[in-house]
């Protein structure tokens, strides 16, 4: 009896905390997770975050008649989720369409749900329920991270060679640190590209493109190469590194 009234008070939300993470930056070398205050993603990056509840040392705590659900704000943008077989609540979201330099907020809150869910999402919207009878369900414990976002640049210089380069030929390639790699080729008309200036009075062509979050590593550096022909098939390359934190 004494060990189950133990564990009840345990469960109290009151003595509860959360954690959330996401699988951005910064972290550490060989870890899934960023619990960090202030993170950084790029823009056009697929976010993945994981929300659990925690006790009073900071360890895992099963929601299991704790919490039913969690509920995510992305800025404005709310988001369900309910726990998986681990416990876990994730959720995840691109953001596609931000400024670079822009910060948003991400919270994320676990509720013990009393009666019929205070939010039903219906034709695409979040409708709160407004029934008199309704009791608004228990927020158990919360967390929150704040997010940059950056635009990095890849910025070539190649010399002019005694026949001029054929744009036709250029391919830029991404490479990641799973082994994948995107090729990007010239910029054109329904076709995102690089695109190449030049040869300018300094007597270089000039490279440049804007990734997306999706052609990049979440953490650390991501290499491009940039390999391109001259009018009689000589071959041209060059490199560069870029930060990606």
């Amino acid at each position: 009896m004494f060990l189950t009234f133990g564990l009840f008070i345990f469960a109290l939300p009151g003595c509860l905390s959360a954690s959330l993470a996401s699988d951005t930056g910064p972290r550490l070398p060989g870890r899934q997770w960023s619990d960090e205050a202030r993170q950084q993603a790029h823009i056009g990056e697929d976010v993945a975050f994981d929300f659990v509840l925690q006790g009073a040392k900071g360890q895992f705590v099963p929601p299991t008649d704790v919490a039913d659900y969690c509920v995510a704000m992305i800025g404005s943008l709310r988001l369900e989720s309910e726990p998986d077989q681990f416990g876990h609540f994730t959720f995840r979201h691109r953001f596609d369409g931000v400024q670079p330099g822009r910060t948003i907020d991400i919270r994320a809150a676990a509720y013990q749900q009393r009666g019929s869910r205070d939010f039903m999402k219906v034709g695409g919207q979040w409708l709160e329920a407004d029934s008199p009878y309704s009791v608004a369900d228990r927020k158990v414990a919360e967390d929150s991270i704040r997010i940059t976002f950056y635009q990095s640049q890849v910025d070539l210089r190649i010399v002019r060679p005694p026949d001029d380069l054929d744009p036709e030929t250029g391919v830029l390639r991404i490479r990641r640190a799973d082994g994948s790699s995107t090729a990007v080729y010239v910029d054109r008309p329904g076709r995102r590209g690089f695109k190449i200036d030049g040869p300018g009075p300094d007597g270089y062509y000039h490279v440049t493109y804007a990734p997306s979050g999706q052609e990049l590593n979440k953490t650390g550096t991501t290499d491009v190469d940039f390999t391109i022909y001259d009018l009689v098939g000589q071959r041209h390359t060059v490199s560069q590194t870029l930060d990606t934190p």
